[in-house]
Parts: C-alpha cells; sequence; structure tokens
C-alpha cells in the first residue's frame, strides 16, 4: 500500500505527464513536482515567516534548469493556507525571504561559503549530487539508474530548524552528518 507521499508524488509525477503528451516528464518536471512535495511534508520553525500571511517562498539560485515546469507545478498551489511562489535569484545574498532554495548546478562551490555567512534557520537548502556546490545541502537530488531520489542530511536539517515529516525521510536515502 503507498503512503500518502507516495502516492501524492506518483499523482503529481502523472498529472505532469498528461500534460505533456510528447512523451514522459523530463528530469526537471520530476525534480519540480518533488520540490512541491517537498513543502508539503516539512514543517518550519514559526520564526521563519514574519506574519501568516507570507508566501512560501521556493527560490532558485543561478542558472535555471527547470524553465516553466516549477511555476506550473506550484501555481495556485498552497500549503497550510501559504500561496506558494517561485523567484529566481543570481546571487546568494539575494536569498531573504526564501523558505526553499534550490541550488542549480551551475554554482560553484564557492556558493557555499556565501551560504554559510546567512542566516538559514528555516531554509530547505536543495542541490543536485552531481553538482559541485551540492555539499552541505539539506536535500540533494540522485540520479540513479535512471531514476531521480534523494538524500536527507538530517543533521543540516535540525541545523536549520527544519522537521521532516516521517513519510518523507522514509522515502530518502537518510545521510547523518
Amino acid at each position: 500500500m503507498l503512503s500518502r507521499l507516495s502516492f501524492a508524488l506518483v499523482l503529481t509525477v502523472r498529472l505532469i505527464a498528461a500534460g505533456h503528451p510528447d512523451g514522459p516528464p523530463d528530469e526537471y518536471q520530476v525534480k519540480a513536482a518533488f520540490l512541491y512535495n517537498f513543502a508539503k511534508f516539512i514543517e518550519w520553525p514559526s520564526e521563519a515567516f514574519e506574519n501568516p500571511s507570507d508566501p512560501l517562498m521556493v527560490c532558485v539560485l543561478g542558472e535555471d534548469p527547470f524553465g516553466h515546469a516549477l511555476d506550473d507545478v506550484i501555481r495556485g498551489k498552497e500549503i497550510d493556507g501559504r500561496m506558494l511562489a517561485v523567484r529566481r535569484i543570481t546571487d546568494a545574498r539575494q536569498a531573504k525571504g526564501c523558505r526553499m532554495l534550490f541550488v542549480s548546478s551551475s554554482e560553484p562551490r564557492s556558493v557555499l561559503s556565501v551560504l554559510a555567512t546567512i542566516n538559514l534557520s528555516g531554509v530547505l537548502t536543495v542541490g543536485e549530487s552531481d553538482s559541485p556546490a551540492s555539499a552541505g545541502m539539506i536535500i540533494n537530488f540522485i540520479l540513479e539508474r535512471g531514476k531521480i531520489r534523494f538524500a536527507i542530511d538530517t543533521v543540516a536539517a535540525e541545523r536549520g530548524k527544519l522537521r521532516f515529516s516521517s513519510r518523507l525521510l522514509s522515502l530518502a536515502i537518510v545521510v547523518k552528518k
């Protein structure tokens, strides 16, 4: 029997595929669906938002590999009464207000030193394992035998004051650093 999260992920990917009659969804359409579903199964600290009407801001740092896929997946969606929004940024210092920060594979390892100087409490950082900047991310996407998986650094998540649903952890490769 599929857990609620597994079902949500499968359903989201199928909906994306249905919207693309030319073939199955590409890598970044699937990753966009994952980002949306991550947001549904994470508890942010209360101090992460200035007020109850603040959106849950998903930011993409660096070159945007998603095209319109991320916008399409979250358009009109809300989680816990907060609308989701996407913002593209070119510098890690622009991450203020981001609750989820996807670090593009275009970013060099040096982005980590900039991120270290910013208070990232309440920010879910997501990278790609083949990226120079992936070390130190809370979640890392991994391409394994043609399938997209993800690893969660639970120690980094604790530092960021983020709490993951046990259902999300059950689907992840859990890394404690």
